[in-house]
């Protein structure tokens, strides 16, 4: 009975749309579409419908609006809090891919701007901007398979953050396929426009729930042609980010990103995953991973900024590279850290942002207080020194059963989001809300806030059929 009647709804969907063939019924294409790619977070969908164009998505919102059906966007599938597969309910729900909207539609070196459809890939932005002797400066290690749709739709960050900005400070204009099938086309490229409200901020960050985005025009940079990176090695967390506060005065603006990274991380990352030997001698518990670049050389003065910081006492030993395959080696270990986790057995993660300067605080704080919750956990912390965000992981301890670490996920959450928000921080820097952080965010937020979060959703998806269950608690 209800595999008839989803069968007729299905074939009354497919008879509205366009083209034949748009929707997938597929049930091997549909389970892996909801399921995202660490496996936390598994839905159900009637199918998977894949548009070649717009007008087809909107074709789309509209039949599956008449029907009250769900649209769940998905690009590349990368999100880290189950923003992008469908809840796990009875409610009809189809899995909508950006995948085919993946044409750069224009490089514009003069107006110093790009536009791209939702489904291209950051690594054909970045390659497209670089053709056009530019920059684009959104980089993440999922590059070469997170859509620029679904960055947008996070408001993702990454390690160029430090230099050109979130996403949100990346996107000059959206297009976007409204919740009615009304298409909003913001494409424009003006670095200046104060003539009323500026929608696309409405759209940036709101993780599908307003508004499918099929477009984006970005802001590009000079062209990075020449680059240098150095891996220093610090005594202690503060001096790590006396270094990051020395490296920002004196790089004059040519800093392109300055991570964080501890000794676990670089050893494991190169005996488990890279199977190859650390770049320096692993002395301390804490490193810095820093970049320059330019349109000039940078060699020097990434040498003297660690000259200083020797001179300071912040670096025992560094390592600087010399050619780009020694630069590509420095941060293949930095992008193996998410990966990384998979070694690392059971994790509860954070993705946390302090005030500018607080990271050690912060990483102290929770140590402490985690460790009186589960007694010998594993600290895994990371991030970006030039933002505030630290990325850390309380792993499982050895000799503890899985499910007992597990079985404290709940306290020891309860715990570090008291200290991030007692810093005047945030429980989501980067990865957005997704269904993972639905409760947390109305503990962070003021009713006012949340009121008003809610009265922009009602007012765009009065029936609630853009990505139900995400970004906003009921």
């Amino acid at each position: 009975m209800e595999i008839s009647a989803r069968q007729h709804g299905l074939h009354s969907l497919a008879s509205v749309l366009p083209r034949p063939g748009m929707l997938v019924a597929d049930q091997d294409i549909i389970a892996a579409a909801c399921q995202d790619y660490r496996g936390w977070y598994r839905g159900k969908a009637l199918a998977v419908a894949r548009p070649r164009t717009v007008a087809e998505i909107q074709e789309l919102v509209r039949a599956a609006g008449n029907l009250k059906y769900a649209i769940v966007p998905q690009g590349g599938n990368t999100s880290m809090c189950g923003a992008a597969v469908p809840l796990d309910c009875d409610a009809p729900s189809i899995v909508l891919s950006t995948a085919a909207l993946n044409q750069i539609r224009s490089t514009n070196a003069g107006s110093w701007s790009i536009v791209a459809e939702a489904g291209c890939t950051l690594a054909q932005v970045q390659d497209a901007a670089r053709s056009a002797n530019r920059h684009f400066g959104l980089d993440l290690g999922a590059r070469g398979s997170a859509t620029i749709g679904g960055a947008i739709a996070t408001n993702a960050g990454g390690v160029g953050v430090v230099r050109y900005g979130n996403c949100r400070d990346l996107v000059l204009g959206l297009e976007v396929v409204l919740p009615d099938g009304q298409l909003w086309s913001g494409l424009r490229t003006l670095r200046k426009d104060n003539s009323g409200f500026d929608l696309k901020h409405l759209f940036i960050g709101s993780e599908g729930t307003l508004g499918i985005i099929t477009a984006a025009s970005l802001k590009l940079h000079p062209a990075e042609t020449t680059s240098g990176s150095a891996l220093i090695c610090t005594g202690s967390l503060e001096a790590a980010t006396q270094f990051a506060d020395l490296a920002l005065e004196m790089a004059a603006g040519e800093l392109s990103a300055i991570e964080l990274m501890p000794v676990m991380g670089i050893r494991r990352s190169c005996e488990e995953l890279l199977r190859c030997r650390p770049p320096l001698e692993l002395s301390s518990e804490w490193f810095v991973l820093c970049r320059l670049a330019s349109q000039q050389p940078v060699q020097e003065k990434l040498e003297n900024i660690v000259a200083r910081a020797l001179e300071a006492g912040l670096c025992a030993d560094a390592v600087l590279s010399h050619s780009v395959a020694q630069e590509t080696q420095l941060w293949a270990i930095r992008d193996s850290f998410s990966e990384l986790h998979k070694f690392l057995g059971a994790s509860i993660r954070f993705d946390y942002c302090v005030p500018l300067g607080k990271i050690p605080e912060l990483y102290h704080r929770l140590c402490a207080a985690i460790d009186k919750v589960a007694p010998g956990f594993v600290p895994f912390g990371f991030g970006h020194l030039g933002d505030g965000n630290l990325h850390f992981s309380a792993c499982q301890p050895e000799r503890t059963e899985t499910n007992e670490f597990v079985g404290n996920r709940q306290e020891i959450e309860t715990v570090a989001n008291a200290i991030v928000w007692e810093l005047g921080g945030t429980v989501s820097a980067e990865h957005g809300i997704g269904q993972l952080h639905l409760h947390e965010v109305s503990q962070q937020k003021s009713s006012t806030e949340l009121t008003m979060m809610q009265c922009v959703k009602r007012s765009f998806d009065a029936f609630e059929l853009m990505n139900p269950g995400k970004l906003l608690p009921t």
